[in-house]
């Protein structure tokens, strides 16, 4: 059973709990309570509560620390664990990110750290070697040394979990946001938005909230509603920026695309320096007040691109010609390929080919997603020229032309 089968009953029963009402006043036997959408959307979403619980979980167990350098001594332990040790007695072992922010931090070889902490692995996955006391003792004078160099006044923020943990090591310059801060402040905005794709873990969010109260069924001749949404995404240890994008998506799958890049405007802050957490939650309110009043623009123009459809040329040549428009790797154009051939070979337009391009970002990690997202996001503005003209060089492709885009023969 397709996503459409499950969310959405037939055409002809949409009156008797449909995905969603269309007239104001209508009922419905499917539908979630005080609101226009099917109860089924809701069981493929949390809300805010189920997410900032998740958060609330691991809030006790975690501490942050300023460390002087002075106080922080690499070594290891009597379990033959590497950790940083502190003056009062305490030792946390770093995450293999804390390692790298480490060698950031102290100008030294990130790869040269990992190759001492890890048994170095071969193509197909069998170890070339194993670590020994000496890699062990490298290490640590590797680390000492690296430490040596930097001023033994200057700080560093350690956060840790109380299972002896190091998450993260950071500069004093690192300023904290907060991830269930940040749920809070969009809970706060958008009481009745649900998250969705969610992605990450207890130091990284990752995902989308959807707007239920924007979906429409646009009449469309097609299978699905559309609505907004925003892209967020906040890191606590120092991997990504506090992000806020405006996005719409299809109700069908619920795949995104940020057209942030010409229409709305996004919210992109660094972890660095004094942040003022009123003012950016001032930042935040006005950012997506000023793009609900963008939605059904940004909705008409994801609709007005099935004009551009393409017949004569075969699609394996068209998907290859926006992949190399769009310098896609190999790996990311196939993965474009597969999923038109998956869930929109129906559809020959740069419709079916925008939401093969949001579909694919849904199987790479976060930065691929939201690359893929915005890229579907680009694809709007294609004017009919342009289209034309890619086009064009997909008809003058031969076999051989493809095979490059692609990486193989894809049949």
């Amino acid at each position: 059973m397709t996503d459409y089968q499950m969310l959405r009953p037939d055409a002809a029963t949409k009156d008797e709990g449909g995905f969603v009402r269309t007239l104001q006043g209508q009922t419905g036997t499917g539908f979630q309570k005080d609101t226009h959408v099917h109860k089924d959307w809701y069981a493929k979403t949390q809300s805010f509560e189920e997410g900032i619980e998740v958060l609330e979980k691991g809030v006790a167990e975690r501490e942050d620390l300023m460390v002087p350098r002075s106080q922080i001594t690499p070594a290891v332990n009597l379990a033959g664990d590497f950790v940083m040790q502190l003056a009062d007695g305490r030792e946390f072992k770093p995450t293999q990110h804390a390692v790298n922010q480490f060698g950031v931090a102290t100008f030294t070889s990130t790869f040269y750290l990992n190759s001492l902490m890890e048994n170095p692995t071969k193509h197909n996955g069998q170890e070339r070697f194993q670590r020994d006391e000496q890699d062990a003792d490298t290490l640590v004078a590797v680390c000492e040394n690296a430490l040596r160099r930097v001023e033994a006044d200057k700080n560093f923020r350690l956060r840790t979990y109380q299972d002896g943990t190091l998450r993260a090591f950071l500069t004093e310059k690192y300023a904290p946001i907060d991830n269930r801060w940040y749920l809070e402040q969009l809970q706060d905005i958008l009481p009745g938005g649900r998250l969705s794709h969610w992605r990450g873990d207890a130091d990284t969010i990752f995902g989308n909230v959807l707007l239920p109260d924007t979906i429409i069924d646009y009449g469309q001749d097609d299978d699905s509603d559309y609505g907004g949404m925003l892209s967020i995404g906040n890191c606590e240890i120092g991997k990504r920026r506090i992000s806020q994008m405006p996005s719409i998506f299809r109700s069908i799958c619920m795949n995104g695309c940020i057209w942030g890049q010409t229409k709305g405007k996004s919210i992109s802050k660094v972890h660095r320096g004094t942040i003022d957490l009123d003012g950016l939650a001032k930042q935040i309110r006005h950012n997506i007040e000023a793009q609900l009043p963008l939605l059904p623009d940004g909705i008409e123009r994801f609709l007005g691109i099935k004009i551009h459809t393409c017949d004569d040329v075969p699609m394996k040549n068209l998907i290859g010609a926006v992949c190399s428009d769009k310098r896609l790797g190999k790996k990311e154009s196939i993965e474009v390929l597969t999923q038109w051939i998956q869930h929109e070979r129906t559809d020959r337009s740069l419709f079916g080919i925008v939401n093969a391009v949001t579909r694919a970002g849904q199987t790479f990690d976060n930065t691929g997603w939201v690359k893929f997202d915005e890229l579907g996001g680009s694809l709007l503005d294609m004017t009919e020229n342009r289209w034309d003209a890619i086009k064009k060089r997909a008809d003058t492709y031969d076999e051989k032309e493809v095979v490059a885009i692609f990486g193989t023969d894809f049949e």
